[in-house]
């Protein structure tokens, strides 16, 4: 061992870098898919009991759509957000507000 050290003393500092590499992959990405699957698992278990209690396909679907995190529903909306720290505040994403698009709807029909 220590001979193929000699020869490659190279590995002395690529080893332990590539170490690293894969454990801060593996810390990043596991949680992420247990995170997801156990998300699964509580949709899958959701829908069954909606099921067994006699609930219409569009009921379940209300109660799933209910259920979607934030940013979905931003997204949907087309809602800016704002991002900064105290009073310096940038706006990302559409200038579209609902508001402006009710009154221009209601302009548009009649």
């Amino acid at each position: 061992m220590s001979q193929l050290l000699i020869d490659n003393p190279w590995l002395l500092l690529s080893v332990p870098i590539a170490v690293v590499i894969v454990a801060s992959v593996a810390i990043c990405i596991i949680p992420e898919h247990l995170r997801q699957s156990r998300q699964a698992e509580i949709d899958a278990s959701l829908k069954h009991d909606m099921l067994n209690r006699g609930m219409s396909a569009a009921d379940i679907k209300t109660v799933l759509e209910a259920s979607t995190d934030g940013e979905a529903t931003r997204m949907a909306l087309h809602q800016p957000v704002r991002v900064g720290l105290g009073k310096f505040q940038v706006e990302v994403g559409s200038g579209h507000h609902p508001a402006t698009a009710a009154a221009e709807a209601s302009t548009a029909h009649g």
